[in-house]
């Protein structure tokens, strides 16, 4: 190159010379390094293009065994739970082409899924090991009304089953076999789980056994509304791993073959897989098992209030800077919140130090308590954050139905129906209480719609303004300021609650 360059410019002077040299050098080094980022952003060579695919084949190479050690460890431990079990149907389910149809789907619970008169049907599901002496944990609706119940292991031993414990608040239940020295699946820490991390779901999808399928964690802390009790707890691991009929009872396994969540419902709207499942976090899933082996029910404890979550609209109304936390609506008298010194209208913010934002979270840190256990709570009253100690009771269990009259008096601004509550209509209803107002419809899209009041609700307090009559209460209305956003005290199946209703710009 030296040569050549003197060749031609002979007559240039020897600093001249050097600085050409430069230019030159860093010239060519430049071309030489834009065609080699060309190649690697566009490979156009037959070489370049075997290189890549050799790199992509030997990282999902190293995937692949990663995942078939981990279903080669989770495997033993998975079964298929078949049952014969009372289904209700409807009257559209009659030909036994339909009742093949609802066999296929039955052992699975799904939103918005109509379960189809009263017949006898086999199904199936899944279940994991838990113990060496055959406690095998699983979903309540996979061996709910079940007369018989047969297990069978990977290794294609089977045993009769017995069901031992159940609970409808977390959809989980337990059956025992007699078995000796069974592979029991280790469980992971489901709070450590992170979005987007690797999951494998191990189950009986559609009666084919032990089957593996692959994907990340979608979401954490999703509340689906699949439980209808009011205090079920919802608080499951979302997955794009494939889940469908028969995966419910199944294991959700991290990387390390570890349980960290027990598969329990798609998201479909065509009964089978269309992208998510959820799967109930393994800790939460722990604490019940234990009492389910131990004494057949679940011991819970309980806090004592009732709660929402923090939207806009409370946000505005409490003068808060954003919406965020749990506002309690009401603190049950001489329940453990109230002892501790919890107020209404507190914004719960933290539980133990760790950031509360849905009470499905708290229902679930919680379920996983035991009575006597203390719990630290951050809370915001009136603007200002203190620090309480609550010790948990130990939890009673009501349910109460409430009646529903009917009246033709009606508030079209505000979208509801109500009547006083008389000592009659309190007795009808089974309720001590002899003041407010009952609740009798309420018009979809109303003011009183979008602040979630319904039917059957007893509003107690309009802007802490006490309701003693359907008078009053129509009073109170009259006198709101349009546009404002106002508290409403209401009680709900004997639970107190705060609803904030915004009044129309018309009224």
């Amino acid at each position: 190159m030296n040569l050549l360059f003197k060749k031609i410019i002979p007559a240039l002077s020897p600093l001249k010379i050097h600085s050409l040299k430069h230019c030159l050098f860093v010239f060519v080094f430049s071309l030489f390094f834009i065609h080699q980022l060309a190649i690697a952003q566009n490979p156009i060579t037959d070489l370049n293009r075997n290189q890549r695919i050799d790199r992509f084949e030997f990282a999902s190479a190293e995937t692949r065994l990663s995942f078939s050690e981990v279903a080669e460890k989770i495997l033993p431990s998975v079964v298929s739970i078949f049952c014969t079990k009372v289904v209700k149907t409807n009257n559209n389910w009659n030909s036994q082409a339909d009742e093949l149809e609802l066999h296929k789907f039955f052992s699975e619970k799904y939103f918005d899924f109509p379960i189809p008169n009263e017949v006898r049907q086999k199904g199936s599901g899944s279940g994991i090991i838990v113990t060496k002496d055959g406690y095998i944990l699983t979903n309540l609706h996979v061996v709910e009304n079940a007369e018989m119940i047969l297990v069978k292991l990977a290794n294609n031993r089977s045993f009769k089953a017995t069901l031992k414990g159940a609970d409808p608040l977390t959809e989980l239940a337990v059956v025992k076999i007699a078995g000796d020295d069974l592979p029991a699946a280790k469980f992971g820490n489901s709070d450590s789980v992170k979005i987007g991390e690797w999951v494998l779901a191990i189950g009986n999808p559609l009666e084919l056994r032990s089957t593996v399928t692959a994907g990340i964690v979608s979401a954490i802390g999703r509340d689906v509304d699949i439980i209808a009790d009011n205090f079920g707890v919802e608080n499951f691991i979302q997955t794009d791993a494939t889940i469908n009929p028969g995966s419910s009872g199944g294991a959700l396994v991290n990387l390390k073959g570890q349980v960290i969540g027990i598969n329990t419902a798609i998201a479909t709207q065509s009964g089978f897989y269309e992208g998510y499942g959820f799967a109930i976090p393994a800790n939460l899933a722990k604490q019940v098992m234990g009492d389910l082996i131990k004494i057949g029910h679940v011991t819970r404890c309980y806090l004592g209030i009732s709660m929402q979550d923090v939207n806009e609209r409370i946000a505005r109304a409490l003068g808060l800077e954003k919406p965020y936390g749990i506002f309690i609506d009401h603190v049950s008298e001489d329940g453990p919140a109230h002892k501790a010194g919890l107020r209404e209208k507190d914004v719960l913010i933290r539980v133990n130090g760790k950031k509360v934002n849905q009470g499905n979270i708290i229902q679930s840190i919680i379920a996983q308590k035991k009575p006597g256990e203390k719990l630290l709570l951050s809370v915001i009253r009136k603007r200002r954050t203190i620090k309480i100690f609550v010790t948990l009771g130990e939890r009673p269990f009501t349910e109460i139905k409430i009646a529903q009259p009917k009246t033709k008096k009606k508030y079209d601004n505000f979208g509801f129906k109500v009547k006083t509550i008389n000592r009659s209509l309190a007795n009808e209803l089974r309720q001590e209480i002899r003041k407010g107002v009952l609740v009798l419809e309420v018009e979809q899209f109303s003011p009183a719609h979008e602040a979630n009041i319904r039917a059957n609700d007893i509003i107690l307090e309009v802007d802490e303004k006490k309701i003693t009559s359907q008078y009053a209460f129509e009073h109170i209305l009259k006198n709101l300021k349009p546009g404002k956003v106002y508290i409403l005290k209401l009680k709900r199946q004997n639970n107190i609650f705060h609803r904030f209703l915004e009044t129309p710009s018309y009224k």
